[in-house]
């Protein structure tokens, strides 16, 4: 998920040859926002596709700390590996995908909510609570074996809880985490079943 952080924020995936890449809503509900005349909940994803061969390179994702809603504060964007050379000629062909979800979805579950708030103990420490959505998981039977692989890069992470909901047909992980001395966590959560994974992947970066 993205955030209105209090610093500005840069996050580099590398990756070679991307398939695709974009910034999409998943909360299409009215009362997520209760803004009548900006109706966010109605605003479009959008899904950019490589068309060829990209070559190696990184997906960069901006967050600018705003003071309101009405700046647009998230920007993501291809660059390549090696530097564009000045004067050159340089071709990327690409389509853009104004959507309501991506035209390819792998079959894995999906991030649809993502809500932190303080841990008990005080202190810095934070509670998270992320969900999961899935067909699958109206069956108990077929997520049964699920477990969160949940890792993370400093701090602290304890009471780690996964909960199959199989009439919402979510998965919700629970943890506290408490960064102690530090002033960035990378958080990375999938869902796995004999090592496999079930679910897109959930990245995170706390900041203060």
């Amino acid at each position: 998920p993205v955030t209105n952080p209090e610093t500005l924020q840069v996050s580099a995936f590398v990756d070679q040859n991307p398939r695709g890449f974009g910034l999409l809503q998943r909360d299409r509900r009215f009362e997520a926002f209760n803004d009548l005349d900006a109706r966010f909940e109605r605003r479009p994803s959008v899904w950019i596709e490589p068309l060829g061969e990209w070559g190696q390179g990184q997906v960069q994702l901006v967050e600018i700390p705003v003071n309101d809603e009405m700046n647009r504060n998230i920007l993501a964007y291809w660059r390549p590996r090696v530097p564009l050379a000045r004067g050159g000629e340089h071709f990327f062909t690409y389509r853009m995908h104004w959507c309501w979800s991506p035209p390819e979805r792998p079959p894995l579950a999906t991030v649809t909510a993502t809500r932190t708030g303080r841990a008990q103990g005080g202190g810095r420490r934070r509670r998270f609570l992320v969900d999961f959505s899935s067909e699958d998981f109206a069956d108990a039977g077929k997520s049964a074996s699920l477990r969160a692989n949940l890792t993370h890069q400093r701090g602290r992470i304890s009471n780690v809880d996964g909960r199959l909901v199989p009439d919402l047909k979510l998965y919700r992980v629970a943890f506290d985490l408490d960064p102690e001395a530090a002033n960035q966590v990378e958080l990375r959560l999938v869902l796995e079943r004999e090592g496999q994974p079930q679910s897109e992947t959930w990245l995170y970066r706390w900041t203060p």
